[in-house]
């Protein structure tokens, strides 16, 4: 998969070894995994043990190899936002202690293998209370993917606890800005592993990318005017997909169909939004102008989608029911609401406000309601749900000069993904990718 280009692969693969390999035949956890509502002020971390992996041969070098892990594994778990995890000074890479007693629910107990570049991984995510594994897994990969396994160990614990994939496999796409030149980049979940996505020596905006992880959709300007393009990211290959006689811009992925997707597309008149397959064929008109109507996002089962338009006098949101083609408003507070982002759980859309002059982050129930401010320091926009919707990613200017920032879906714990040397904006959170 596109995240995991360059993976050097064995006969058993990291991916073989991820969805087919287990340690040992978990028990059921389906009984035991709960809702963790990330956005509760409630919220009661569940505390975890994660002692270092034995390695075989035991030598510095292995030892520093399975602290690197448990670093790595750490921090993934911590992102998440409803862990906690054990000092790891007071066990180190001791596995066979009372774990239960020193207040951890779960304990990750592990061992590593190597044979030169060769790293064989066994994991097991283990109950304290019962004593049975809930989760195993062994990888077969090189030394230098030992990120990558804590990942994708990560995502599997996650799953196990929970009931639902986190965003250990997901990677953030931005603008980047530096010496006049705009094109996108893309980070993963944690702000580590900057990749450069286009080369188009100009400007490009917008990143939107398929459900599938497959495709990027952006707009560029590399003939002068902006058309929409699509890069694959499995090939690398880069696709001219839609170019309207004004602006351009990729705004939605259609959720049932990847090989669909919105465009706002503008005329003298105004813009409106139609729905293109990868030939650039529109499949159908969403809106019908002379207002403007931009920033399409679909609802996660595909049958509505929430835009921007001034049709009211002022920029607001809108739902568009996709087969009737009825569209009502939803956001009434505020003269200045755009760039809607519906939820992947379905139940809250994010968007950008005008207040007091400058642009705050706010959610609001997608049926209606109250809205909520989320953000109130520097100007913050662009806001981009997490593919877990507990999580949000936006640019912010608050330090000086735009950057992508993330919070929880309640705005709790704002800060400042990684330093961008030059502007960085315009996220988009792309999907957990499932191997």
């Amino acid at each position: 998969m596109a995240p995991f280009r360059g993976l050097k692969i064995y006969p058993l693969t990291l991916l073989v070894a991820l969805a087919a390999t287990l340690l040992l035949s978990p028990m059921p956890a389906a009984a035991g995994r709960v809702h963790i509502d990330i956005s509760s002020p409630y919220l009661r971390k569940i505390p975890m043990a994660l002692p270092y992996p034995a390695v075989y041969p035991d030598r510095y070098e292995e030892r520093m190899l399975a602290r690197r892990f448990t670093l790595e594994l750490s921090q993934d778990l911590l992102f998440h936002g409803f862990f906690s995890i054990l000092d790891p000074s007071s066990y180190g890479g001791h596995q066979d202690l009372d774990f239960r007693s020193m207040g951890a629910c779960y304990v990750v107990k592990g061992r590593f293998k190597r044979f030169g570049d060769r790293l064989v991984a066994e994991l097991r995510l283990m109950d304290t209370a019962t004593g049975r594994m809930v989760e195993g897994r062994r990888y077969v990969a090189t030394v230098r993917d030992i990120r990558t396994i804590a990942h994708r160990f990560c995502d599997r614990i996650v799953m196990a606890i929970t009931g639902g994939h986190g965003v250990s496999l997901s990677r953030i796409y931005f603008v980047g800005q530096s010496h006049g030149v705009k094109e996108i980049y893309s980070v993963d979940f944690r702000g580590q592993e900057l990749r450069r996505e286009t080369f188009e020596k100009g400007i490009t905006m917008s990143p939107r990318v398929s459900p599938d992880g497959r495709r990027l959709a952006f707009t560029s300007y590399r003939t002068g005017r902006p058309v929409v393009y699509y890069k694959d990211l499995t090939s690398n290959r880069l696709f001219r997909l839609f170019d309207g006689p004004g602006i351009n811009l990729p705004a939605a992925v259609d959720p049932r169909d990847p090989s669909r997707l919105v465009v706002t597309a503008s005329s003298g008149r105004g813009s409106d939004l139609f729905l293109i397959d990868l030939t650039g064929r529109v499949v159908q008109r969403l809106t019908n102008g002379p207002s403007i109507n931009v920033s399409g996002s679909f609802s996660p089962d595909g049958r509505r989608l929430a835009f921007t338009s001034n049709r009211s006098g002022s920029p607001q949101i809108y739902i568009l029911d996709l087969a009737t083609g009825v569209a009502r408003r939803l956001t009434f507070s505020g003269g200045y609401n755009s760039e809607p982002q519906w939820s992947p759980l379905g139940d809250r859309i994010v968007y950008t406000g005008r207040v007091a002059g400058g642009f705050q982050i706010f959610t609001i129930p997608a049926q209606g309601g109250e809205p909520v401010q989320l953000t109130f320091s520097g100007n913050n926009q662009e806001p981009s749900w997490s593919p877990d919707g507990r999580q949000i990613c936006f640019s912010s200017t608050r330090l000086g000069k735009k950057q992508v920032f993330v919070m929880f879906a309640n705005g709790r714990n704002q800060r400042r993904l990684f330093p961008f040397k030059g502007r960085a904006y315009m996220p988009f959170w792309g999907p957990n990718i499932q191997p």
